[in-house]
């Protein structure tokens, strides 16, 4: 198995089995087919997997919809019934967000400059709320505050919108197709008309008309040749024609602008890796790749989960290991960090693994501690010392109960053969969780239990 072959994410095994349910096929789904329950609730599933997994950005999703055989109003129908489990999904998450202060986000100047922000995420990121709405409570915001600049940007969108239709309704624009204005000329038109051609560009980008979408971009790199904006919506333009080599070209040029830009780093590290997956670079070509644009955001997640992958691989734990760290900063709870600390802790000699536990959670805020010390049940459980494993979720279940204390706790038992503690332990697991029956049902260490009476009561 090469370094990249599971991709960003291992995934978990119900992952496993809606990936392969869903094989790549270029067959299309009719209606009847499309609109049952089952098949709605598996093509909702496999979107809400993508999307969560690419960090709110939709692309993954679209093109994974589209493998399956939807074509673009179903994929539109979809994308449309996951966005309030989206945004409840955010507000869970973010929940504990403490804000900023009142005085500070409630004056002009932050106002302008969230909002200009906010607009650029929604320009540059195909009309996606949900990922701008991501992107404010990263910064910081609580989920009031959020949703408060949600609310003018759609607003201010719906402002737009208003205008488009208008320019429809005088025919202006015909068959929704955008035509730039022949006399707007470079040096005669404001910002906010270069700033209307790349949103028209986005929406028309959205709706797969990508050749109208082009020529708005590229009228607006004519106003303004440092569009930066322009030159990265072409960039993602030409993701989705999968034309990764100019996708790259484009992306770079934007960056040129604005190197620094987080959001357009990151499409380049899905367009750098596409070219790997290609065989268009090697994977020495590919890791340069990655480091230079570490060194412009050194928080990049998935950059962060490559080099990681890559350090391991040539046996530099120390440096993987500084690079867990920072992914652990912003991403604790995510499967793939946890996956990568252990396998890079686990490179280390158990004193010294031990060590670098404690000197993480040193460095780490409450809910991140909480987190850490359920990776050193894991680990401390691979490591064969499970009576302290179990005291460690024994404590942290003092602290707060969680499933999957409870569940670990129930494995571990189970591999202990002390059947009847795990079962009882199982059973406080389904009373705070009980989605993880399914799981119980599927995990190799609980197979011994499959055809045990309880097990089988407890799991129906």
């Amino acid at each position: 198995m090469g370094i990249f072959d599971f991709l960003k994410k291992k995934p978990k095994d119900s992952e496993k089995q809606l990936e392969t349910s869903f094989s790549k096929t270029t067959e299309t789904i009719s209606n009847d087919k499309f609109n049952s329950m089952q098949f709605q609730r598996e093509a909702c599933a496999l979107a809400l997997w993508k999307i969560e997994e690419s960090d709110y950005k939709r692309e993954n999703a679209i093109k994974e919809l589209g493998n399956i055989g939807l074509d673009n109003n179903q994929i539109q129908i979809i994308l449309e019934q996951v966005k309030p489990y989206l945004n409840r999904k955010l507000d869970e998450s973010f929940e504990k967000n403490l804000g900023i202060k009142n005085n500070i986000f409630e004056s002009e100047v932050y106002q302008d400059e969230i909002l200009t922000k906010a607009e650029n995420w929604y320009q540059q990121n195909i009309l996606n709320y949900e990922l701008v709405k991501f992107n404010l409570l990263k910064e910081g915001l609580n989920v009031n505050q959020a949703d408060n600049i949600i609310s003018k940007l759609r607003k201010k969108v719906t402002e737009m919108v208003d205008d488009f239709q208008s320019k429809l309704d005088s025919g202006e624009i015909s068959e929704i197709k955008i035509q730039p204005n022949p006399e707007h000329k470079k040096g005669n038109v404001d910002k906010d008309q270069i700033d209307k051609y790349i949103g028209y560009g986005a929406y028309q980008m959205e709706r797969g008309d990508l050749e109208n979408a082009l020529e708005l971009f590229d009228k607006a790199i004519e106003l303004d040749e440092k569009a930066t904006l322009a030159y990265a919506n072409k960039g993602k333009l030409f993701s989705l024609k999968n034309d990764n080599e100019k996708a790259l070209l484009f992306t770079n040029k934007a960056l040129e602008f604005e190197p620094n830009h987080k959001q357009i780093l990151d499409n380049k590290v899905d367009i750098v890796f596409e070219l790997f997956q290609e065989n268009k670079l090697t994977e020495e070509e590919f890791i340069s790749y990655i480091k230079d644009i570490l060194k412009h955001d050194s928080e990049n997640p998935n950059g962060l989960i490559y080099i990681i992958q890559y350090h391991l691989k040539q046996n530099q734990i120390n440096e993987a290991l500084q690079s867990v760290k920072k992914l652990f900063i912003n991403y604790y709870t995510e499967q793939i960090t946890i996956q990568l600390m252990l396998n890079t802790l686990g490179q280390f000699p158990q004193k010294e693994a031990l060590k670098q536990f404690d000197i993480i959670e040193s460095e780490s805020n409450e809910d991140a501690k909480y987190q850490l010390k359920y990776n050193k049940g894991l680990y401390l459980k691979g490591i064969g010392k499970l009576d302290e494993a179990i005291e460690l979720y024994e404590d942290l279940n003092k602290i707060q109960e969680f499933s999957w204390n409870y569940y670990q706790m129930a494995i571990i038992k189970n591999l202990q053969n002390k059947t009847d503690e795990s079962l009882k332990f199982l059973e406080s697991t389904f009373r705070l969780e009980s989605e993880l029956k399914e799981d119980a049902k599927n995990f190799p260490e609980l197979q011994n239990l499959w055809v045990n009476p309880k097990f089988i009561e407890l799991t129906k």
